[in-house]
């Protein structure tokens, strides 16, 4: 089990936008959550997964990608290629080396 950090549990306290970003990708509902506003269709940053990832490895959350997985990241990839950029495809596949 890890810890997060002073800011994560902050943003986990007042359930800010960085929060709700990250549960929405271990929920599987970022689509869902563009489709809300589909004037702003803003794409997954690194921070936004990472901060997923700690959720999980906080045991916050037991939902989501198994971010150590290479067959569960490729899937999940393949699943969100277009809510994801070059930057947050690399982050992900570089936890599974």
């Amino acid at each position: 089990m890890s810890y997060l950090t002073a800011t994560e549990l902050r943003a986990l306290i007042q359930q800010t936008p960085a929060y709700r970003n990250a549960q929405a990708i271990l929920n599987d509902e970022w689509a869902a959550q563009a489709a809300e506003n589909p004037l702003f269709q803003a794409p997954m940053t690194v921070a936004d997964l990472k901060f997923a990832r700690d959720l999980q490895l906080a045991g916050v959350s037991q939902m989501g990608p198994d971010f150590t997985n290479y067959a569960a990241v490729q899937q999940w990839i393949a699943a969100n290629r277009p809510s994801l950029t070059a930057d947050d495809i690399a982050w992900l596949q570089q936890n599974c080396e």
